[in-house]
């Protein structure tokens, strides 16, 4: 680099490159920690299910872990806790059906991720992957979801109204 830089910009230029590698660091341990929580929620119900589900129980409650909820919960529901926390809307449309969520058309989970990316940021696309995957925000979001009163009684509450 040469003499004449101006000192200000120079130490810009530093922190912009650390704080470049800082956010990739980042990105890598979200992925890490988005992947480890995933095999340890799988462990843990394969675990679970060993000791006291039949084989039709668990069968079930995968065809229904999406119904009685919004596209939306569902959404959140899916990247954190069933998709090592990338997808594509095709896949994640799919998914949410074959978890019991009649609403989740390609179109319908497409407008819901739009608004979760540039109304709420709780989702960003993760170019390397090529996936949509949870932000902070995001996976903050699900854990108070999923902690909720509503959440846990959604199925008796399905009936009455639908969470937003």
């Amino acid at each position: 680099m040469s003499n004449n830089i101006n000192p200000y910009q120079q130490t810009i230029n530093d922190l912009e490159l650390r704080r470049t590698r800082c956010l990739d660091d980042l990105r890598k341990i979200e992925a890490a920690i988005t992947s480890l929580r995933a095999v340890n929620i799988v462990s843990a119900i394969e675990t679970v299910a060993a000791q006291t589900a039949t084989p039709s129980e668990i069968e079930q409650e995968v065809r229904q872990r999406y119904a009685h909820m919004s596209v939306r919960w569902a959404v959140l529901k899916f990247l954190c806790e069933g998709s090592l926390g990338r997808a594509i809307t095709a896949d994640i449309a799919a998914a949410l059906r074959e978890g019991g969520n009649p609403k989740a058309s390609n179109a319908t989970v497409s407008a819901v991720i739009s608004d979760m990316v540039n109304k709420r940021q709780e989702l960003f696309w993760d170019h390397e992957t090529d996936g949509f995957a949870p932000t902070a925000t995001g996976r903050s979001a699900w854990l108070a979801i999923k902690n909720s009163a509503r959440y846990l009684n959604r199925s008796s509450a399905s009936e009455q109204t639908q969470p937003e």
